[in-house]
């Protein structure tokens, strides 16, 4: 049976994200045997080639995919910054300006213009980066929870080296965990611009993106990330997360057994997943999901809570009890587990 374009390009997506890079280059090829402008193969044909430290052969495939869709920003972003590896820099500059034209967030383009006029400076001026003292005063005062001295120092770090892009990306986590959403999205989009090819930072971008709704938005950021590094197992999860939010549950079923495949003793991809099986009717595999990610993780309070519900769903009361209540033990203000506890009583 014939595959039809759609059908070529989610396989040849599913392949890249697997890491089967071979497969998907051949989807993607196939796809423009039949349409030649067809702009999301000739992109991620062009991403693939970039992994691969080929440059030079993603700049027509970038090139073709944004004069077939101007409107996609990462498109100019992918062509931007391919353009800059190659060394074609007046370009580089000239699609800039374009992109403005065409309404692209000009703080994500500042970036670019950033890299371009340091590129410019005499090779004695340039500035070098921020301290590792800097580095690991700002890295304490993170891991130790002092998050108005670490977005203090981020702050003037980004200030004063624009183009470090750790820094943003660890403003962008201060942000996020103080609740400044809005703001982490932009630290964490600028990280991405400063480095296209970091998985880490696309997944960042992705978990803020989720936070504020944006679903369609974090799954393309996720699913980036997993095309950039295809065995990192919290992207799969981070994706499922979202596919189920979105209510596509088969797909997300299929990301979280992906993640658990990479990382076996991953607790809370085995208790998510049994919540999408639970959502499916699989109760007697997401008892199982759920029983996994507690032996894991005796502590796991949701996945005690998720147990008893399952449980409960299948007639199994005490048992169904017995999950609420050592949910309560190890949290005692879990609201939802005292009121699922009232309900099986």
């Amino acid at each position: 049976m014939e595959l039809t374009i759609e059908q070529a390009l989610q396989q040849g997506v599913a392949a890249h994200k697997e890491g089967k890079l071979q497969d998907a280059e051949r989807l993607y090829r196939v796809i423009l045997q039949s349409q030649p402008l067809h702009p999301d193969a000739n992109h991620n044909l062009g991403v693939l080639a970039v992994s691969v430290n080929k440059a030079d052969e993603a700049l027509p495939l970038f090139k073709t995919a944004l004069e077939a869709n101007p409107k996609i920003e990462q498109f100019w972003f992918s062509y931007i910054d391919a353009l800059m590896k190659e060394k074609q820099n007046e370009v580089a500059r000239q699609f800039i300006e374009q992109a403005k034209e065409q309404g692209v967030a000009r703080e994500k383009l500042n970036v670019f213009e950033t890299q371009l006029a340091s590129k410019n400076k005499p090779e004695n001026i340039k500035s070098a980066g921020p301290s590792q003292v800097q580095l690991n005063a700002l890295l304490e005062h993170y891991q130790n929870g002092r998050l108005g001295a670490a977005e203090k120092l981020a702050v003037s770090i980004t200030q004063e080296f624009p183009q470090h892009q750790f820094s943003w990306k660890l403003l962008g986590a201060v942000l996020g965990q103080a609740g400044r959403m809005s703001e982490a999205v932009d630290a964490n989009q600028t990280a991405v611009t400063l480095s296209p090819q970091d998985a880490e930072a696309h997944n960042n971008l992705g978990n803020t993106l989720k936070v504020l709704g944006r679903l369609d938005e974090a799954e393309v950021s996720y699913t980036q990330a997993i095309v950039l590094n295809s065995n990192f197992a919290e992207a799969h999860n981070n994706l499922a997360v979202t596919l189920q939010e979105l209510g596509r549950l088969v797909e997300a079923e299929a990301s979280y057994t992906q993640a658990i495949a990479l990382k076996p003793d991953y607790a809370e991809a085995h208790s998510n997943l049994g919540v999408t099986l639970q959502e499916l009717g699989k109760l007697d595999e997401s008892v199982a999901r759920h029983s996994q990610a507690i032996a894991l993780k005796p502590d796991y309070t949701e996945a005690h809570s998720n147990l008893g519900v399952t449980l409960k769903e299948l007639g199994r009361l005490d048992e169904a009890e017995a999950s609420y209540t050592q949910a309560i033990a190890l949290k005692p203000d879990y609201a939802e587990a005292h009121s699922n506890l009232g309900v099986t009583l």
